[in-house]
């Protein structure tokens, strides 16, 4: 035992005390006691700590395992919000404004029963007329403002479904238009109701543009819902309904590449799905272009409501007839320039209106229904009740029945 003997002055006093004491006890005791007793007093050795590595943070979760996530941006102004606020809560979804939508909410949703197996299959859906507006229906509201809500709860029905069938996971993002806007170089408004400029990028005033958007829908999906790029399938699927059949020409009209099929939901008006599938052509793009047309309906080139094909080819015909008498004068039922346009318009359109009809337009995949023009997203968003083989169907038209 080795005894210290401290200075005696002030704190240090106390100390010197106890140890002064432990050496006169130990001295005072036996042998074996006293080694005892300095076993007592001894301060423990001070072993070095060994040396950590930090460890790498726990990855997170996968989807499968994580529960419902919502992700409201406090920016979202939408009826999206209530919307979500409304769902069950089994699936996982994010609203929020980003600027690839012009700076407008834009809703990701991912249904429940995701298969960590499987990757991820990205759907963009494009509401038609009013659908900007989301707000749950009430008694005595006007179809216009309650459509919205009717419209993305089809649609998230049908991705619902998708999910279940499998294989793929699915992914819906569903970005609200501005309804009707200001176009660049008009002064008053050109459109009454719907969005022509959606998709269509026109900067500094109007940003919206694809490209973007896709990039900001992958982030989010690794941030908020742990989906990393790498298990996101390399080409999506965007689709238009109605109206927003107009966002798709724009989106095939900038040159991306990274739609791999491009569907119109009764969408397809004179020069929107012929003019997407011409803008895919001429830039090297064969993404594929499938039109689902209601029998007789709003889009239908031969139906009632605007059968513009078969206009376009009776106008022709007339000015066959017709253009020998014209020489300035007005013809018996149309002008003279009416009719010539429309034979003009016809050489255009004759191979589409054919496909239309009949079929056989490489690239294209036409299926004529009778399921309304208003249920359409119910039952093919996503492809849901198309053949599943119709990229290898291209051409095809099924029966006008």
């Amino acid at each position: 035992m080795v005894c210290l003997l401290l200075p005696s002055r002030g704190l240090l006093a106390a100390a010197w005390l106890v140890v002064a004491t432990g050496c006169e006890r130990a001295a005072a005791l036996d042998p074996a006691t006293a080694a005892a007793v300095d076993d007592e007093v001894r301060p423990p050795a001070v072993v070095a700590a060994a040396p950590t590595t930090a460890l790498p943070p726990a990855p997170p979760p996968p989807p499968s395992t994580r529960g419902p996530i919502r992700a409201i941006d406090p920016a979202a102004n939408s009826g999206l919000v209530a919307f979500v606020d409304a769902l069950p809560a089994d699936g996982s979804a994010f609203v929020g404004p980003l600027a690839g939508n012009g700076g407008r909410d834009v809703l990701i949703f991912v249904p429940p029963g995701i298969d960590s197996s499987a990757d991820f299959r990205l759907v963009y859906h494009f509401h038609g007329t009013h659908s900007e507006r989301v707000a749950m229906r009430r008694k005595g509201m006007a179809k216009k403002e309650w459509v919205g809500w009717n419209r993305v709860q089809q649609t998230i029905d049908a991705v619902g479904e998708l999910q279940a069938r499998g294989p793929d996971n699915i992914v819906l993002v569903y970005p609200l238009s501005a309804g009707k806007r200001r176009e660049p170089g008009l002064t008053g408004w050109y459109n009454k109701e719907y969005d022509r400029m959606w998709m269509a990028s026109a900067p500094p005033a109007k940003t919206d543009d694809f490209e973007t958007l896709h990039a900001e829908v992958v982030a989010l999906l690794a941030k908020d819902f742990s989906i990393p790029a790498a298990r996101l399938h390399d080409e999506v699927l965007a689709e238009g309904h109605s109206a927003g059949g107009i966002a798709l020409l724009n989106i095939a009209r900038s040159g991306t590449h990274r739609v791999g099929e491009y569907l119109f939901l009764d969408a397809s008006f004179q020069g929107w799905a012929d003019g997407c599938w011409e803008a895919l052509r001429a830039s090297g793009d064969d993404a594929l272009v499938s039109l689902v047309v209601t029998r007789n309906g709003i889009a239908d080139p031969f139906g009632k409501p605007d059968p513009w094909c078969t206009r376009l080819e009776e106008g022709a015909s007339a000015w066959e007839l017709e253009r020998r008498m014209c020489g300035g004068s007005r013809a018996k039922t149309k002008s003279c320039a009416d009719l010539e346009q429309a034979a003009l318009d016809w050489d255009h359109y004759r191979a589409w209106c054919g496909a239309m009809r009949d079929g056989g337009m490489p690239g294209v995949f036409v299926h004529v229904t009778r399921i309304s023009h208003g249920e359409q997203p119910r039952h093919f968003g996503g492809g849901l009740e198309l053949p599943r083989d119709r990229a290898t169907r291209q051409g095809a038209t099924t029966p006008r029945k």
